[in-house]
């Protein structure tokens, strides 16, 4: 099993910063029922910034910088786990499991630093074990900026089962997990991961988006000319390639993104 570089101190800016390697700076002792990852940088985050999270809940938090983090971010001095390095995401994310880390969770939440959650993180994971999601995600509020009209909010349901779930921000079963993750690193820019995804999915089995929960992502999305996309051209990744690499991989041109079937809210009108 490959073991991550460690004893990484807090003052070694170099250690933040988007490279090959992951190196853990902190790891707790003991561990809680479920994991929210975020890959983060020196920008506020729209989630478990200054606040502290509750003693009393379900999850730990991974936070993993590819920049030095903020000086006012309070979860740096408070999450269980700090990790610095990695390329993206779900590279690193891959690393983070091939040590060990990731099988002991009942659920992994993977949270960009971008996205709001208008939700309990407690009872949101909770939830989504309960329903035995193999994988599914929060559905975007209205005003959100996203790529996916499937994954908007829809009032009259409380989830639907589709065949996909988005790289944004998306919750893990244990198990699922363990069918996907060794393929967390095909797509460094996550183009096509999502795809991915769905097709590892068991025909008995849907993705969900659960319209009980809300999160927004506001910020707009820079394709192909933003930050993320210099730092990609920089170490050679074209996203557009990935993505294409993913669907031959697959053997297929285009991914149908359906909804299967969902739970409705039933409102009545009743007069006594």
């Amino acid at each position: 099993m490959p073991s991550l570089e460690r004893n990484t101190r807090i003052d070694d800016q170099a250690a933040f910063s988007n490279r090959q390697e992951l190196s853990v700076v902190r790891a707790p002792s003991a561990f809680r029922r479920h994991l929210v990852f975020i890959r983060c940088g020196t920008n506020v985050r729209e989630a478990l910034f200054r606040q502290r999270p509750p003693a009393t809940r379900s999850f730990d938090v991974a936070l993993n910088f590819y920049a030095p983090p903020h000086p006012e971010d309070n979860l740096f001095d408070n999450a269980e786990f700090v990790l610095a390095g990695g390329l993206s995401k779900y590279q690193a994310a891959k690393r983070f499991h091939q040590a060990g880390h990731l099988a002991r969770y009942e659920g992994v939440y993977f949270l960009d630093e971008d996205v709001e959650l208008h939700f309990d993180l407690s009872e949101f994971l909770r939830y989504c074990e309960d329903k035995r999601f193999p994988i599914c995600q929060a559905s975007l509020s209205h005003a959100s900026d996203g790529a996916w009209r499937i994954t908007y909010n829809h009032p009259g349901f409380e989830y639907r089962l589709t065949n996909f779930v988005e790289v944004m921000a998306p919750y893990f079963s244990r198990q699922f997990l363990a069918t996907v993750v060794d393929t967390f690193d095909v797509s460094i820019s996550t183009y096509g991961l999502d795809v991915l995804w769905g097709s590892q999915l068991p025909p008995d089995r849907s993705a969900a988006i659960i319209d009980r929960y809300q999160m927004s992502h506001l910020k707009q999305r820079e394709l192909g000319t933003g930050a993320y996309y210099a730092y990609l051209r920089s170490i050679g990744i074209d996203c557009f390639s990935e993505m294409k690499a993913v669907l031959t991989r697959l053997g297929i041109d285009a991914y149908p993104v359906v909804m299967k079937s969902g739970v409705q809210i039933v409102e009545k009108v009743a007069v006594k």
